[in-house]
């Protein structure tokens, strides 16, 4: 009876981890990302941490000249399984552009689009920063 309850037991937390949903942690990390413009290609390192709150995103940008405007911290981060998305804010002597990421993570990598307001949208790809890189 006790070998019959203990399988019976195993067997339920076998199948109640299959259907757990997926956890948004496959986007959890550092990445070099690149968004993929026509005026060339613009890279910088994103951070992405899970905190009590939710999740946290920051990026700095890659070999881009002094005094080039960032966007700020990610906002409106959605994380649903290994799917992504967020925003983010630059804010220039022009104005402001609202910047929105979406993408879906593969292991190491990930691929998606930038939404660059009125501008369009572009290809943005990332490979995962290893411990020690």
């Amino acid at each position: 009876m006790r070998i019959t309850a203990a399988l019976a037991f195993v067997l339920c937390a076998a199948l109640a981890a299959l259907a757990a949903p997926a956890f948004a942690d496959s986007f959890v990390g550092k990445w070099t990302a690149t968004a993929h413009t026509g005026g060339g290609d613009a890279s910088e390192t994103v951070t992405v941490v899970k905190t009590p709150d939710g999740y946290a995103i920051t990026a700095k940008l890659i070999g881009a000249p002094e005094g080039t405007p960032e966007a700020g911290p990610g906002t409106d981060i959605v994380l649903n399984g290994d799917s992504f998305s967020y925003k983010r804010t630059v804010t220039t002597a022009d104005g402001s552009l609202v910047i929105t990421y979406t993408g879906v993570v593969s292991g190491d990598t990930f691929t998606g689009m930038v939404e660059l307001g009125a501008f369009g949208s572009v290809p943005y790809t990332g490979v995962r920063i290893k411990d020690g890189k």
